[in-house]
């Protein structure tokens, strides 16, 4: 590369999706120069951006804060205590209960300062042994594998989805530990269907009634193959290319002689998937994402399916390719807990 291109591709904004590939080839143990030469760009913007994401976490450019207003010894000594009491308390009630004159913003960043963040009550399911043990087995197999295998997989799922329940949100430091809260499955209004893959999502399919196997079968015609059509062999072309992989779980929908018959005759291969996985499942945090874009109430079914179109819609391609560059470590989660259910 002369010194001309060099000078455009520093001074061009390098996306988000190559910067979490810089980030990944990184932590493989790939040097500088290795990276540049794979992602074409300078050593340096490489190397600098890795750098971001040891110190922070992220690899997005974060703009700037202004100047922090002053918050007292004494005051900030009070809304320590008073969260550490309140953990479920709002930035507001905090603020209220310690009579501290400071906006929300600076009472906000002061607890961030003091290594507090503001966290969702946990949900968690429920796994028996026969269960944890398939997880572990499965887990133990796919970690052998690299990561670019997952680049590969197309994920699915369905999910039920209402109103948008408010969540218990927590201050905790990290020395604390975020409650738990129970979960109701049942009460929901609106089924639907989605897939992602490495480079987006798929069209949202929204099912009225309940989804048997024909109406499964019938999205799969409809919506996967047309959506991604490498899943099929023989629409794969060039050398060294690859069929896609399918995941979805083990329902019984998804399991039947006329699924199964649907997919040996095109060739889609299914990724073997342990039952009580939604932790695995990366369209299981999307679906998260989603529920989290939706209003708190609606007039009627037709409001609430124009909701969830507008927040699948708005769901962007950067939080999909963060999410496929973490399933390595959700898989080495579930070695570590030892295929009880974790935090993903």
């Amino acid at each position: 590369m002369n010194k001309v291109d060099q000078k455009d591709q520093h001074n061009t904004a390098v996306p988000i999706k190559t910067r979490w590939e810089i980030v990944y080839y990184k932590r493989q143990g790939l040097t500088g120069t290795e990276v540049s030469r794979l992602v074409g760009r300078p050593i340096s913007t490489c190397n600098a951006i890795f750098r971001k994401w040891m110190e922070t976490g992220d690899v997005e450019d974060k703009p700037r804060s202004g100047r922090p207003s002053k918050v007292t010894p004494e005051a900030e000594e009070m809304i320590i205590e008073e969260t550490k009491t309140n953990p479920f308390f709002s930035i507001n009630q905090i603020l209220e209960e310690t009579e501290t004159d400071i906006s929300k913003t600076t009472g906000w960043r002061t607890l961030k300062d003091n290594g507090f963040s503001c966290r969702s009550s946990k949900m968690r399911w429920h796994i028996n042994d026969d269960q944890r043990k398939e997880r572990l087995r499965w887990a133990k197999r796919y970690i052998k594998l690299p990561q670019e295998y997952w680049f590969s997989v197309i994920f699915t799922d369905e999910s039920m989805i209402q109103r948008n329940p408010k969540k218990k949100h927590y201050w905790v430091s990290d020395e604390m530990e975020v409650s738990y809260s129970e979960v109701d499955r049942w009460q929901v209004s609106v089924l639907v269907w989605g897939a992602i893959s490495y480079e987006g999502k798929c069209v949202l399919e929204i099912v009225d009634g309940t989804l048997k196997s024909e109406g499964y079968l019938n999205i799969l015609q409809r919506r996967l193959i047309r959506n991604f059509p490498a899943l099929v062999p023989e629409n794969v072309k060039g050398k060294g290319s690859k069929p896609l992989i399918l995941q979805q779980d083990g329902a019984s929908i998804h399991t039947t002689s006329m699924i199964n018959e649907y997919f040996e005759k095109r060739g889609i291969k299914v990724l073997p998937w342990p039952a009580k996985s939604p932790d695995l499942n990366l369209i299981e945090s999307v679906w998260g994402e989603l529920k989290n874009k939706l209003k708190s109430s609606y007039e009627d079914r037709a409001e609430l399916e124009e909701d969830i179109m507008r927040a699948w819609n708005s769901v962007e391609t950067k939080s999909i390719v963060k999410l496929y560059c973490s399933m390595k470590e959700r898989i080495q989660a579930v070695i570590d807990v030892e295929g009880g259910p974790t935090d993903y």
